[in-house]
């Protein structure tokens, strides 16, 4: 079992942490700090009130929530693995025919389009950065029709825990898959689904092993004494597949660490700071409007000689005894410290997050223009994002792989050879396209590029161009030329055979 030490991923989060309602039905302590984290960060992505205890200062209010750490998030989403798309091409040993790319294609297309995957991309990759950790699973039910067989979820990382080799302790040889279901009488069960890979000390066999098991709230679900009080699916290999169906993202893949980090982590305090910050401006600025007053003259009071109220308002008048002060307190001179300071912190949690104004949206005309100054603005996040690319493509590398050798054979009978499906991330950056058409119009002037190659480059900017496109613009060109020089064009067409009347003879 592991135990937190004095450093973990999850120590900047943990005085957000609740001092009592972690999940105690997970027996590990880091794995417990893992879960309540991924909560806590999607609390603080969604600006919740009660993720900050933030102080309410004199006047009770309710605090203002700024969304830096959505900014964050999205703009890192914006430019994280933009615009994927599936590129199959033909492998190197035995490669595929074109027709046979164009079928695979289709295949491919279905899956996606059913699975809906496009979208769970973006919805899994955004809450991969807020929590730290992604994931896929794959399932098939063979009871269902060819083509509708396999099915690509996303999986909540809080159910996932990796089952290590007791070997070696950076190979993993399975995992749990755990959540919490109500049983036909109502009461709270633990169900746990664990795969084993082939080939290790606790599953010899030759495919991967799948079993199912339910356990009361109050047993150990993990480790060897567990003790389940139900079957919902005996230990049952899997024929065909040999790798583990679940495909882990991590957003920041630290040495020696099985999981990822949020994208805000180390950035709880400073988000905080800004919460509390431009609450207690507003605090300021309410009281400086209804005004804070003192006196060292008693209450007023009624004809009994009761106490009352000070009574305030336009049109009033507020009498006191002869010697005594009433005066209103000064107020707040001006907000620019407090809002520079609030615009200083936005700024140094940008730039600690790699989210440069660039990204967000704001830059200047003059910078924009530049292609350098644009690059040198960028850079921070395209480091960031490329690296995240580089992990995103090889996990998907790695599930592409497996979809295409191991489920499409063994479920659908589709034998996907001589072709590599991989997945490719569109243009971070935007593109100067009056610069860019500009420098097309140099080239093919000076005779760099073909025409050909000129309108591939103008269809990525949205054009079109039908297929005999070269022959209306011979048949124009022959056309000017005629109209121009009309007995030359008669010359040349009898001597190439024709009539007067440009009829072949």
């Amino acid at each position: 079992m592991t135990t937190p030490g004095v450093f973990t991923p999850y120590s900047t989060l943990a005085p957000l942490m609740p001092a009592s309602g972690m999940p105690s039905w997970i027996p590990d302590p880091l794995d417990q700090q893992r879960i309540m984290s991924y909560q806590i960060y999607e609390q603080i992505y969604w600006d919740v009130p009660e993720t900050f205890k933030l102080v309410q200062r004199g006047t009770e209010d309710k605090p203002i929530y700024v969304p830096s750490a959505r900014t964050i998030i999205e703009t890192m989403h914006r430019y994280t693995a933009p615009d994927m798309k599936l590129n199959l091409k033909p492998s190197f040993v035995n490669p595929a025919t074109t027709e046979a790319i164009t079928q695979y294609r289709q295949v491919w297309d279905d899956l996606f389009k059913r699975e809906r995957f496009w979208s769970k991309l973006s919805s899994n990759k955004r809450y991969g950065l807020i929590r730290g950790d992604w994931l896929w699973y794959i399932l098939a039910d063979p009871a269902k029709p060819e083509g509708r067989r396999i099915s690509i979820r996303t999986l909540d990382p809080a159910s996932y825990f990796p089952i290590w080799d007791e070997d070696d302790v950076d190979r993993i040889i399975g995992c749990h898959i755990v959540d919490q279901i109500k049983n036909e009488d109502g009461e709270t069960e633990i169900r746990r689904t664990t795969y084993l890979k082939p080939g290790t000390s606790r599953n010899s066999g030759q495919y991967v092993t799948r079993e199912t098991l339910v356990f009361s709230m109050d047993e150990e679900w993990q480790g060897p004494e567990a003790k389940p009080s139900r079957t919902i699916m005996p230990l049952t290999e899997m024929t065909g597949i040999t790798s583990l169906p679940v495909y882990h993202i991590k957003n920041f893949d630290e040495p020696q660490n099985p999981f990822g980090s949020s994208e805000i982590r180390g950035l709880e305090r400073l988000i905080a700071a800004v919460n509390q910050g431009i609450s207690d401006q507003e605090l300021a600025l309410a009281l400086d409007g209804l005004g804070v007053y003192e006196t060292d003259a008693p209450p007023p009071t009624d004809d009994d000689g009761n106490e009352q109220n000070w009574i305030l308002g336009p049109g009033r008048v507020v009498e006191h005894p002869p010697g005594t002060s009433f005066r209103r307190v000064q107020g707040v001179g001006s907000v620019t410290p407090s809002i520079d300071h609030l615009n200083w912190l936005i700024q140094r949690m940008r730039e600690g997050a790699g989210t440069p104004d660039v990204a967000v949206g704001s830059v200047d005309v003059s910078v924009a223009e530049s292609g350098v100054a644009l690059a040198l603005k960028f850079s921070p996040i395209l480091a960031r994002t490329e690296e995240k690319d580089t992990s995103i493509k090889e996990v998907f590398a790695q599930m592409l792989y497996d979809l295409q050798t191991q489920w499409f054979p063994t479920f659908e009978n589709i034998n996907m050879t001589g072709v590599m499906p991989e997945f490719e991330v569109g243009d971070k950056l935007p593109v100067d396209r009056k610069a860019r058409v500009l420098e097309l119009d140099n080239m093919l002037a000076m005779k760099v590029i073909s025409a050909q190659y000129y309108r591939q480059e103008m269809e990525k900017f949205g054009y079109t161009f039908p297929d005999d496109i070269d022959s209306q613009i011979s048949q124009e060109m022959e056309a000017q030329a005629a109209a121009s020089d009309p007995f030359g064009a008669r010359i040349s067409n009898e001597m190439g055979g024709g009539n007067a009347e440009g009829e072949t003879q």
